[in-house]
């Protein structure tokens, strides 16, 4: 093989490698992203049960659960006691997921806990 064209070819992979970088990076970008809505979510549902048990010990569940969710995800948060109609309470937390990408809208994950007689 010619020196020549032996140069080329490491330019053209040089090029290939370039170009594939920002779909790597994407990916990259996607896989974090997946892991903070997991994290989020068992967060939450942490969170979720906290309150519960605070409400079955006559505390305030939404400090229980904002103390489990953590500075970063109780910012934004919500939490909730409902009743049924069957006169069981849940405890509903909402979160804000925080985003990889800032400008791409944050979803929300949500959990309940039944609070148990």
């Amino acid at each position: 093989m010619r020196a020549g064209a032996h140069r080329r070819q490491e330019g053209q992979a040089s090029v290939e490698v370039v170009a594939l970088m920002p779909l790597l990076a994407l990916a990259g970008a996607v896989v974090v992203q997946v892991g903070m809505v997991v994290n989020a979510w068992s967060a939450a549902h942490e969170a979720a049960k906290a309150g519960a048990r605070a409400i079955m010990v006559n505390a305030p569940p939404a400090a229980a659960a904002r103390r489990v969710l953590g500075q970063r995800l109780a910012s934004g948060s919500s939490v909730r006691v409902v009743t049924d109609g069957d006169g069981v309470k849940h405890v509903d937390v909402r979160v804000v997921v925080p985003m990889v990408l800032p400008w791409l809208p944050a979803p929300h994950v949500a959990s309940a806990a039944e609070v148990l007689r």
